[in-house]
């Protein structure tokens, strides 16, 4: 079924289309594994993932050692791109998190220098 509501200004939520016939066949139970809802890494597995790539291994050789621990890519968990994705993401945290203490320091270091606040 294909639902399709609109939300007014009020808040005051509507449907605007309703298609009864529009549906499709459920994920295969070997396929599930490739569903967005399906796929998580636990803490175990970013443990791991980060911990690897910060003693410079690639990512594509973490998660090979991750599938190949499990059994195979289908019960990881989670795809490859996953795994690059929350590599990257943990990358770009760290490098906020220092241009922001950088930031904080620099304005520190000014309003002593130029007794700002004084």
């Amino acid at each position: 079924m294909l639902i399709r509501f609109l939300i007014e200004l009020d808040g005051v939520w509507k449907v605007q289309k309703c298609i009864e016939s529009h549906n499709h066949e459920l994920a295969r139970l070997e396929d599930q594994h490739l569903l967005k809802s399906y796929r998580n890494i636990n803490d175990e597995n970013a443990f791991v993932l980060k911990s690897m790539t910060e003693a410079g291994i690639r990512i594509i050789d973490a998660f090979t050692y991750l599938a190949d621990e499990v059994g195979g890519r289908d019960n990881v968990g989670f795809s490859k791109r996953d795994a690059y994705n929350y590599v990257q993401k943990e990358k770009n945290a760290k490098i906020e998190n220092r241009d922001t203490i950088s930031l904080i320091e620099l304005f520190k270091d000014r309003a002593n220098d130029d007794n700002m606040f004084a």
